[in-house]
């Protein structure tokens, strides 16, 4: 896990977090914008109740997934080694954090990890295209070689790939007689597509280049090619080789309970970082070398310890050594175009990154006994909407309160009561 943690960035911004608050308790302004801002037409009001006095060292999320899918939604990552953002997972699409006495409205930023590299994958970059975190296995179906372009006058009237996925030029030169003109022999590897010769390729290739061999249907055979041949004759020629396209398969295994499962189809391009017109996760660039048919790579997606800042919620009230958060959020804002959105309320002594740790090391809750509840609302039914109307209820004491935490730390994170009201301003 890299990059600047929750704790940092939040730290990095209490000062600035200070001056704002004043202005924002009136609750004027949209996101952080000025106070001029248009006030919005549609908000979600949210009180959270915590068996003890909020303490502002720890974390306190509001996990909000927009993606109009009430089968997802947000959970609470609970044990390594794959640890995210240190606090939740599943899928949503923003979220409202106080920490240090200040509230931050952010969108989430997925990032990918490479949990398993095979079939000649080795690496992955990029911002997926999707909120679900979870495994995506990418499984190597089927390969189609890049097709052979002769160019030139000489003794080749026609080239087979037979198995070569390496893209690039061939060059090379004949005398009157059919041999190969020493010096004359050469690869230059594609840029999409192609990578450098192997050793034993090299050492094949230079033996070529030692001269007076006569070309045959298989003097590039260590390239995986077959050559049709016409008469003997002096000349110049090269075999321009496409890029290898492999199709593919995705399972993905959603983090949410239930844990959905789907299956996809893709495709990669060998030795290559360059999204084909199909990709197999949209938006992630995933690098490869020779690919292996019926081999596979795991994928992970997780929410990034970095999100981007939308700045602060419509309205506040800050805890004031209360055990009380109390959020109103613009659903413009969190919610545009969607018929519903997915909540859960998660709460943390700690963000934890070290792939060693377990659940027994981390002292969180959120809705639910495991925190795996999170609620589901037809944004278009206003109303309130409490701790047990239709979702399991949240209670005391659950068992994710673990860790070397004083009881009045627990008390400090465990969720006790929740209040959503939907409304029109």
């Amino acid at each position: 896990m890299h990059g600047t943690s929750w704790a940092m960035r939040s730290k990095l911004a209490t000062l600035g977090g200070l001056v704002l608050v004043a202005v924002a308790l009136q609750g004027c302004a949209r996101g952080g914008e000025s106070a001029a801002s248009v006030v919005p037409a549609r908000v979600m009001d949210i009180m959270l109740r915590y068996a003890g006095p909020v303490k502002d060292f720890f974390y306190y999320f509001i996990a909000i997934d927009s993606d109009n899918d009430v089968n997802d939604g947000p959970i609470p990552v609970a044990s390594g080694p794959y640890w995210g953002n240190g606090w939740g997972t599943g899928s949503f699409t923003s979220f409202v954090e106080y920490h240090q006495g200040t509230y931050q409205l952010f969108r989430v930023v997925l990032a990918a990890e490479l949990r398993r590299p095979g079939g000649g994958i080795y690496e992955v970059a990029g911002q997926p295209q999707t909120t679900d975190s979870g495994s995506y296995t990418v499984v190597i179906d089927s390969i189609q070689l890049g097709q052979v372009t002769v160019a030139g006058t000489g003794m080749v009237t026609g080239a087979t790939n037979v198995s070569d996925q390496n893209a690039g030029v061939v060059s090379f030169q004949t005398d009157a007689g059919g041999a190969i003109v020493a010096g004359s022999v050469s690869f230059t590897p594609a840029a999409d597509g192609g990578r450098q010769l192997t050793a034993a390729e090299q050492q094949a290739l230079d033996t070529l280049n030692a001269g007076g061999q006569t070309l045959a249907a298989d003097s590039f055979g260590f390239l995986g090619l077959n050559l049709q041949l016409g008469a003997a004759r002096a000349g110049q020629q090269s075999l321009t080789v496409a890029p290898a396209v492999a199709q593919v398969t995705v399972n993905y295994l959603g983090d949410s309970p239930p844990q959905q499962a789907r299956t996809t189809t893709g495709s990669l391009r060998a030795n290559s970082a360059t999204p084909t017109d199909n990709p197999p996760i949209p938006g992630l660039v995933i690098r490869t070398r020779d690919l292996q048919v019926g081999a596979s790579a795991e994928i992970g997606l997780l929410p990034a310890q970095q999100g981007i800042l939308l700045g602060q919620p419509y309205d506040f009230t800050l805890p004031t050594g209360g055990n009380t958060l109390r959020v109103t959020l613009d659903l413009a804002q969190v919610a545009p175009n969607v018929d519903f959105v997915s909540l859960n309320f998660i709460s943390t002594t700690e963000l934890l990154f070290d792939p060693q740790a377990t659940e027994r090391d981390h002292c969180y809750d959120a809705n639910g006994p495991r925190g795996n509840d999170y609620i589901s609302l037809r944004l278009n039914e206003y109303g309130t909407y409490r701790n047990g109307d239709r979702w399991t209820r949240e209670g005391a004491n659950d068992s994710t309160l673990q860790g070397r935490v004083s009881e009045a730390d627990k008390a400090a994170v465990d969720l006790v009561d929740w209040e959503v009201t939907l409304r029109r301003l």
